[in-house]
């Protein structure tokens, strides 16, 4: 049988005929991709097009209808500058892909995502990667919505105003403490307003609390599963149970750090074997393997229709980041958004079935997104 050489050197070429044609013929979700906050970011060095230039090509490449981009503020940035570089971000991405709005349109209701999946668009849908741009003036979160934000995390790996987060996916340590009563006010106006919750950063405190109080389904838009790789970004049997119980749904993430394998990259700069080939593929096999690993117990604990794609590469915007040390840590298991259509095909090849494979590239993030947005 005749395997393609190159990234992934284990994968059946008809495996990736049949990957090829589910995500040209389906629904392909993104649910976590840090487009607005690098977007800005290479605004701010004069860099126009960035959508069009560094990402389109590879968004159709892998048939991608759907990328939810986060609103993300680093730590350096908060108190402060919070809120300014959050409107920053948003206002950046919309002036971005406004030349090319007849391949890519952020969209803020149902019937506009429905409406761009007929014309062959691409939506995007906003998020806040947490509330700290908020502050603790829970008023603005309509301010965001009216700006077309329709999903948000309570905090990102810190502790904010509104509820205690997990640590970051290269630590491991539990962080005590839950939602604050400001935060729980938080959930009941997102529900009220039409906006999807999502507890990826939360901590294991805070994710009881949502549990006893959200009434709407509530999502983890990237996370993996403890029980393959033990990372308290990870996601346990028992919150899996919970998510997919309520009719939420979880994106499988391919951060190295979470999956438990270094990226090929990664590997391959440590280990001075850039000329070696053979080697560095054999590395990405692993990594790519190892996020499979976590896709198939996502579909075991949660059954196939409560699992999606939510990758959070994080390459472009690490470029970007302003930092002391010129060195970036590379660990995205997927190198672009064209290599969805390999780890379909890789799953495929692993015995998962077609119906299920076509849920998970994007049909059980579609549905979600349907049932939530007004």
């Amino acid at each position: 049988m005749k395997k393609v050489r190159g990234i992934n050197m284990f994968i059946q070429e008809q495996y990736l005929e049949l990957a090829r044609k589910i995500h040209q013929e389906n629904p392909v979700v993104d649910a976590h991709f840090d487009l607005a906050a690098e977007v800005y970011e290479r605004h701010l060095t004069g860099e126009s097009g960035v959508v069009e230039q560094r990402y389109l090509p590879r968004f159709e490449e892998a048939g991608l209808n759907i990328v939810v981009s986060s609103i993300f503020i680093n730590n350096r940035d908060l108190p402060e500058l919070g809120l300014r570089k959050a409107l920053g971000q948003i206002t950046a991405l919309k002036e971005d892909i406004e030349p090319v709005g007849d391949r890519i349109r952020v969209t803020k209701s149902r019937a506009e995502l429905d409406e761009n999946l007929a014309a062959g668009r691409i939506s995007v849908l906003l998020s806040l990667e947490g509330l700290d741009p908020l502050g603790n003036d829970l008023s603005l979160l309509r301010t965001f919505y009216d700006l077309g934000v329709r999903g948000a995390g309570l905090t990102w790996s810190r502790r904010n105003a509104f509820a205690t987060g997990c640590c970051t996916a290269g630590q491991f340590k539990e962080i005590p403490g839950g939602l604050t009563e400001l935060g729980k006010e938080a959930i009941r106006r997102m529900e009220r307003l039409g906006m999807w919750l999502d507890v990826s950063h939360l901590s294991n405190e805070g994710f009881r609390d949502v549990c006893d109080l959200a009434e709407q389904p509530f999502i983890a838009s990237h996370s993996d599963a403890w029980a393959v790789h033990e990372n308290y970004r990870n996601l346990t049997d028992d919150q899996i149970r919970e998510i997919a119980g309520r009719g939420g749904v979880i994106g499988l993430n391919a951060c190295g750090y979470l999956t438990g394998v270094m990226s090929e990259r990664e590997k391959t700069e440590r280990e001075g074997a850039a000329g070696a080939p053979e080697a560095a593929g054999q590395n990405a096999d692993a990594a790519l393997l190892r996020l499979c690993e976590h896709a198939e117990h996502l579909v075991r604990i949660a059954d196939p229709e409560h699992v999606g794609y939510g990758f959070d590469l994080c390459k472009g915007l690490e470029e970007t980041t302003p930092r002391i040390h010129f060195e970036t840590e590379i660990y995205d298991v997927l190198a672009h958004h064209g290599e969805m259509v390999k780890l379909t095909a890789a799953l495929l090849q692993r015995g998962m079935d077609e119906a299920t494979a076509k849920g998970i590239a994007g049909g059980n993030f579609l549905r979600y997104y349907r049932r939530i947005l007004k």
